[in-house]
């Protein structure tokens, strides 16, 4: 697959541009501490409890909305978000800064397409300048659908009014790579060290993105 050959770059945000050590902390230790806090039970039930509601709501749109959790466990997840002691976990991935000048200067139309809610993302951009690397920032949210739904490629093509044909598609999340072939983007590469896919689907897979420097 020559990279060059493609107009339309689509890629994500966790996990490709961004480490996801923020996220999985915030999600993972420092809600249930809140939790635990406010109401007053142990940080181990604390734990049981907010994960399983996250697991019930995994590949959802109420998964990455943020304004759903606020009312669900009663937190002002934003306001959390936006602690200092969380926020200095948000950290580029290695490399990414120099791909992304790299398909800016090649004249390519580079576009943000994530799950995380635009508050979550607006929080994001705020510590980095990403957005001046993108012609648009996408929030499936914003669409009805999430990455892992056909439906939300469908949608999206409409949006942006792309050729998928001449689109490629730069994930760390195979089911969203899944979706998107089947709505037509046939040219993906799959952040991962997980080289052994058994799907008739053949990405490119990379460790990082800056593993694609020498095809730019």
């Amino acid at each position: 697959m020559q990279l060059k050959d493609n107009q339309y770059f689509l890629i994500d945000l966790d996990g490709v541009i961004l480490d996801t050590a923020y996220d999985n902390y915030f999600w993972q230790k420092h809600v249930p501490k809140v939790y635990a806090d406010k109401h007053n039970i142990s940080y181990e039930n604390a734990i049981n409890f907010t994960h399983a509601l996250f697991n019930y709501k995994r590949k959802t749109k109420d998964w990455y909305d943020i304004d759903y959790w606020s009312n669900m466990l009663s937190i002002d997840i934003k306001k959390e978000k936006e602690k200092s002691e969380n926020m200095k976990k948000i950290s580029l991935i290695k490399g990414a800064i120099e791909i992304l000048d790299k398909i800016k200067n090649i004249k390519k139309d580079l576009f943000l397409i994530t799950n995380a809610h635009r508050k979550t993302l607006n929080i994001k951009m705020s510590k980095y300048g990403l957005s001046k690397y993108f012609n648009e920032m996408i929030c499936s949210h914003e669409l009805g659908y999430v990455k892992e739904d056909i439906q939300f490629w469908h949608i999206l093509k409409n949006k942006l009014n792309i050729d998928y044909k001449k689109t490629i598609l730069i994930e760390d999340t195979f089911d969203n790579i899944k979706s998107a072939f089947h709505a037509g983007i046939e040219k993906s590469i799959y952040i991962s060290n997980n080289k052994n896919i058994k799907e008739s689907i053949k990405p490119i897979i990379i460790n990082t993105l800056s593993d694609l420097a020498t095809s730019l």
